[in-house]
């Protein structure tokens, strides 16, 4: 799974999944998603990042050695929480803005959903990470000069720890190669804490494969273009929880 810092634990396809209307509704009463998920996820941050201070001693020291906000991954009870909270909080604006009593029994119910899902998250605990990597940031990619057709390939790379964990991909990056050239892709930033990164490539943003045998170094780049793309592993989900931290019964909602 990702990171929570990554961005939202949930996707617009996520919501509607669980509200099959959320999307004509959306449309009907002009509701940003992408932003209304933002907030959410800003909320959820908030509160447990206020959770993880809480629960630590006051040693400074001490505190060095917990989970800060950066170790805490999205597990599947955790990315079902927010997914229910944003649900609620769409309906419950709708509600008291429009007065709609349809709206009212949605926010109703989701709340009582989201209030399952946080139980289930106390029970199981918060995800953490212990060398935690943030989403790659997209790479630098530059012509070279070759004996290639050219043509168009998706570009994304990920960071690699030095427990060879790999974090979430970059997003992809169109590269438009002309005929006689082969794309030369390398890091426009690395996570300090990683100590390599993979590049993965192909001709749909959709289907990418890693390019690289080996862990590729902070300071390599290499080439792809259409016509010499390798089938390998796929983009992963992210970093898993390395440990499950105990969530106390006083979490804030989202």
């Amino acid at each position: 799974m990702a990171m929570l810092l990554d961005g939202p634990p949930s996707t617009i396809a996520d919501l509607t999944v669980r509200d099959s209307d959320l999307l004509d509704v959306s449309a009907t009463e002009g509701i940003d998603l992408t932003a209304k998920l933002d907030m959410v996820a800003a909320d959820v941050r908030t509160s447990i990042d206020s959770l993880l201070l809480s629960t630590a001693p006051a040693c400074v020291g001490f505190r060095e050695r917990l989970p800060s906000l950066r170790h805490i991954a999205v597990t599947a009870q955790l990315k079902l929480w927010f997914t229910f909270a944003t649900l609620r909080s769409i309906y419950q604006d709708l509600y008291y803005s429009r007065l709609n009593d349809r709206y009212q029994a949605k926010m109703k119910m989701y709340g009582d959903e989201e209030a399952k899902a946080l139980d289930d998250l106390r029970t199981v605990g918060l995800g953490a990470v212990h060398d935690p990597l943030p989403q790659a940031s997209a790479p630098n990619v530059a012509m070279v000069a070759s004996t290639d057709a050219g043509g168009t390939v998706y570009v994304a790379v990920s960071y690699v720890n030095q427990r060879g964990e790999q974090g979430l991909a970059s997003m992809p990056v169109e590269a438009d190669i002309p005929t006689n050239n082969v794309a030369s892709v390398s890091l426009a930033t690395l996570a300090e804490n990683a100590a390599g990164w993979n590049l993965f490539a192909g001709v749909s943003p959709d289907v990418l494969y890693q390019q690289n045998t080996q862990l590729l170094g902070p300071l390599a780049s290499a080439t792809v273009a259409p016509d010499t793309l390798v089938t390998g592993p796929k983009p992963g989900s992210g970093q898993h929880a390395n440990i499950l931290y105990p969530v106390p019964r006083r979490i804030l909602r989202g």
